[in-house]
């Protein structure tokens, strides 16, 4: 599970992070992963809605990550 990620600081960290040599699929999935499903809004969203209703958002979150990570690495 991806911790919080700012949105000011996700851009600067993509970036770093792809100068070091990281794809850009793994970095777009990082993006998405971090700011669809953080911790601290699973917390959250766990007092609001059931197990059942949480475990599909998760698994739709994690699956648009990474099928957004592999078309975009496949595109670029």
């Amino acid at each position: 599970m991806p911790l919080y990620i700012r949105a000011k600081a996700v851009i600067p960290l993509s970036a770093a992070l792809v100068s070091k040599g990281m794809g850009l699929g793994a970095v777009m999935a990082l993006i998405i992963g971090s700011a669809g499903a953080s911790l601290t809004e699973v917390i959250l969203l766990k007092s609001l809605f059931k197990n059942k209703l949480l475990f599909a958002f998760l698994t739709v979150i994690f699956s648009m990550a990474v099928l957004a990570g592999f078309f975009y690495q496949y595109i670029f």
